[in-house]
């Protein structure tokens, strides 16, 4: 069985009459969170309307995406997972993956397009990884990439660690330019 929940404000829970297993869940907190662990942890498949910009370019918003709970040791760096932070769903990509002391897989996450990291995010907040994505194209068509695939999973690879070079040289660059005197213009 296979789920879809659409991510809007302010919250909303309905079932569908006549489509078993296909939920409208709208808003973030604890129901929706909840209905989304318990949709994942039990084996099923979950769709999800991207809403957000923070993964720009790869996901420019309205995309549908696919994800399925995932052992937190069989995530890999670039993979793109859906994990909870105070109450929020966030779905951003894995840039750097870590063992912290006691054993538990500890994970930094950051959006294509931020220009930050998340922190960290701990094994018990990730919620499920993305396996499809689903873009409409003009005339109807619809683009769909198996993020599984041996080619997005490189290219995953390759963007996670294009991410932290890319903050590492604005701020580089940010350093840089804050020393150079500004040109003064005016009359001579």
């Amino acid at each position: 069985m296979s789920y879809l929940i659409s991510l809007k404000k302010p919250f909303q829970h309905r079932q569908h009459i006549g489509e078993s297993g296909i939920f409208a869940a709208t808003g973030q907190n604890t129901g929706t969170l909840q209905l989304i662990e318990e949709i994942l942890s039990g084996g099923s498949l979950l769709r999800i309307r991207v809403t957000g910009r923070s993964m720009t370019p790869l996901l420019q918003g309205r995309e549908f995406l696919t994800l399925r709970q995932v052992a937190c040791s069989a995530l890999k760096k670039g993979d793109l997972i859906l994990f909870s932070s105070n109450g929020r769903l966030i779905l951003h990509r894995i840039i750097c993956k870590f063992r912290s002391g006691d054993g538990s897989v500890i994970l930094r996450t950051q959006g294509d397009a931020m220009t930050s990291d998340d922190g960290p995010v701990h094994q018990e907040k990730v919620l499920g990884k993305v396996i499809l994505i689903e873009k409409s194209c003009s005339k109807g068509r619809v683009i769909i990439s198996d993020m599984e695939s041996a080619g997005w999973v490189i290219l995953n690879s390759l963007i996670a660690t294009a991410i932290p070079i890319r903050m590492r040289m604005r701020r580089i660059l940010l350093n840089i330019f804050m020393h150079i005197p500004l040109l003064q213009t005016g009359n001579r």
